[in-house]
Formats: C-alpha cells, sequence, structure tokens
C-alpha cells in the first residue's frame, strides 16, 4: 500500500492550534519508518539516524520557526528529547536554503525521496517561511539505550503574532531483516565499509546499511604491486553467491573496468578524493549503470530486495525473471561502476531499484566475526569468516 505522505502529515497536526489558514506541515524522508543499527550490542545502545525532515507551509501567512525538539518514545512516554538551539535553527535554515540553490536535491533524488518531501511547486529557504516555502533539517544522529518505537518531531514558532505548535511522527524499528542472509562470498573477507557513522554508506538512504567488501593481504592492503591493476586485487575475480532464495529482477552487465576510477600510486588521498568526488557527480548523471556497474537485483519476498554491484564484466550468471537459490552462484566481484578497487557493495532496501529505495539492516547467519565479544551484527571494519 503506497502512503499518501501529504494526507499523513495533515491528520497528525490536526490537534494544532487551528489558524485562519491551512497549519505548517511536518513531512519525513524515507517517510514509512526510521531504523536503528547496533552501536554497541553488549550494552544494547542503538544509533538512529533521521535522514530528512521538512517543516512545510502551505498558508499565505509567514511562518517563522523558533523551536524544535526531537522526542523518543516507547508507549506514548518520552525516553529522550533533544532541543536545536536558536543558533542551530539558524544554522539549520541556511543550509536550507543552500541545498535549495545548490540543485542537489535535483542530482540526487533518491537522498531525498524526489516530490514526495519537497513537492515540485515548494521550494527550500531559511526558518522563515512564505507560502509553499520548507525549511530542511537533515541528518539527525541520536543514541537509543532503552526501547524506542516512535520519533516524535515538535515545531513551535510564529504566525502574525500567535504562537504555533505541530509535530509529527514516524514509527522506530530496531530489528534486522525478516529474511536471514548469507554472506555473498565464502571465506575471511573485510567488511571495510557498512552501516557505521564513520562510513559513508550510513550517511546515503539507499545504502544505509550495506557493506563494501574487499579481502585483507599479508600486508594489511587489499593488493599486492602498486594496486593499478584489477588483479593486484586479491578480491578480483571472486564467486559472489545469492545470499538467499529469490527471484531475479534485475541483471545488467557490459560495463566496463576503469582503472583511472583507482587512486594512483604518485596521487595524494586528498588529491584522489577531489579527482573521485568530480567523477562520481558525472557518474549520477550518467544513470545506474555508470554507478552499479554490472549487478543483480533479487526479489526475496517482504519488501526486501538484495543489491549485488561492481561485478565483472562478462561474469553475470544470471536472467531477469529466473529463481535463483541460496548459495548459487550470480556472478564475480568486479570493480565496474562507481568502484574505487575491487570489491562488492552488497545492500538490502525496502523497494525494488537500486536507488529510490531505503535500506534495511541486515541479519547474516553462518559467519564468524573474530575479533567480537559475541556475537552480533557486522560494523564496519569488521574480518568476517563466511562458512
Amino acid at each position: 500500500m503506497r502512503i499518501d505522505r501529504h494526507a499523513v502529515a495533515a491528520a497528525l497536526f490536526a490537534f494544532a492550534p487551528m489558524l485562519a489558514g491551512a497549519a505548517p506541515l511536518v513531512r519525513f524522508c524515507p517517510a514509512a519508518q526510521v531504523r536503528t543499527y547496533p552501536l554497541e550490542s553488549v550494552r544494547g545502545i542503538q544509533g538512529l539516524l533521521l535522514q530528512n525532515v521538512a517543516i512545510v507551509n502551505p498558508d499565505p501567512a509567514p511562518f517563522r520557526v523558533d523551536a524544535i525538539t526531537l522526542e523518543l518514545l516507547h508507549a506514548g512516554t518520552v525516553q529522550d528529547q533533544r532541543f536545536l538551539s536558536t543558533k542551530e535553527i539558524a544554522a539549520t535554515g541556511h543550509r536550507s536554503r543552500e541545498l535549495g540553490e545548490s540543485g542537489v536535491l535535483a542530482v540526487i533524488p533518491f537522498q531525498f525521496c524526489g516530490h514526495e518531501l519537497i513537492a515540485s511547486d515548494e521550494r527550500l529557504a531559511g526558518a522563515t517561511l512564505a507560502q509553499h516555502e520548507a525549511m530542511l533539517l537533515t541528518q539527525q544522529v541520536l543514541a537509543i539505550q532503552e526501547a524506542a518505537d516512535t520519533l516524535r518531531v515538535r515545531v513551535t514558532g510564529d504566525v502574525g503574532g500567535k504562537p504555533v505548535e505541530v509535530s509529527g511522527e514516524i514509527p522506530v524499528r530496531s530489528d534486522l531483516s525478516r529474511t536471514t542472509y548469507r554472506f555473498p562470498l565464502r571465506g575471511v573477507w573485510y567488511a571495510g565499509v557498512g552501516p557505521s557513522f564513520h562510513t559513508g554508506h550510513r550517511w546515503a538512504i539507499p545504502e544505509e546499511f550495506a557493506f563494501d567488501i574487499a579481502k585483507l593481504g599479508k600486508t594489511g592492503l587489499t593488493y599486492s604491486g602498486d594496486g593499478t591493476r584489477f588483479t593486484d586485487y586479491y578480491a578480483y575475480g571472486a564467486q559472489v553467491y545469492a545470499a538467499a532464495g529469490g527471484r531475479v529482477i534485475f541483471a545488467h552487465d557490459g560495463e566496463q573496468e576503469d582503472p583511472h576510477a583507482m587512486r594512483q600510486p604518485t596521487e595524494t588521498q586528498e588529491a584522489y578524493f577531489r579527482r573521485l568526488q568530480t567523477d562520481q557527480q558525472h557518474r549520477l548523471q550518467a544513470g545506474i549503470g555508470a554507478i552499479a556497474g554490472n549487478y543483480v537485483m533479487m526479489d526475496h519476498g517482504n519488501e526486501e530486495y538484495s543489491l549485488y554491484a561492481h561485478l565483472k564484466p562478462g561474469s553475470v550468471l544470471v536472467r531477469v525473471g529466473q529463481s535463483v537459490g541460496a548459495g548459487e552462484p550470480i556472478g564475480r566481484l568486479g570493480s565496474s561502476g562507481n568502484s574505487t578497487e575491487p570489491h562488492l557493495h552488497f545492500q538490502l532496501c525496502d523497494r525494488p531499484t537500486p536507488l529510490q529505495c531505503a535500506g534495511i539492516p541486515i541479519a547474516f547467519k553462518q559467519i564468524e566475526i573474530p575479533w567480537a565479544d559475541l556475537p552480533r551484527p557486522l560494523q564496519s571494519g569488521d574480518v568476517v569468516i563466511a562458512k
């Protein structure tokens, strides 16, 4: 069932003081729920990232945002709160206006839920909103030490000298995927990038709980020699397996690998990142093949879809519509698409598209994490033994 975000938002604000016109709205992106991931499993501490909140004014009268409060609730009781100061609200308004002027909503629409968050007749602005203007609050991090099932955003402000308070609520989920998945590779691997906050995946909606998987050698590096050839990398060409049984909904092959996308031996890390940023902007404009490279996407039921990206050219073994069993080979690890070195990008998300979806935390089976104190979900930087 598709949720009408505007209708939901309107219903949530029925308790707000009635004005002559429509009350301001609070919208979320993603809108269905916000999901946590363990920060520290022994103590049960979860990390939550609220990706986007839009405060929208549909009324001709200007609305000035004065205060924003984030509240974590369990069974209707507030467990924790965060208050944004006047300085933080001013900074949020400044960033919101800059985002609107930069055109980034059109460049990476998957990060802002397309027009579901900011409608086509609305524009981003600062902390004082004219009609059809919105202030965007992005990427708020919260830690949960007690159970929480709801996140509420309360906004107080002023319309024509009258105080107004509105709020919106979104469910909080702290469970993992409904299906338990096998690791998509066999042997000893390095989960270099994962759902932890210090790596890039967590900050992008489709890949918030995704993994970039490589293999380490005896030196602790992922390659031998100078790392300029794909065959220098220990992971290159490894067999990739279906993590669970399902039906193939996308199978794309034919994208070539670009050795210049990798860091060159004489290139500083800073210079490489600058070049990489420019390259990624071009790839975003070129379409999904330029980003994911050769890839397979599978439907596992329960609105769970797995993605295997950056596969080696000519290696994809499955076709669209094919039913594949857990553990069956589907391709080989490569470096196609937006890939800085040979690795497997593996993610789980809630829609049958690699980008226009929200990530889902993955429950793995038949793995060991040698450095973990007890069995726990994978984190960025873990060495993992897949059986």
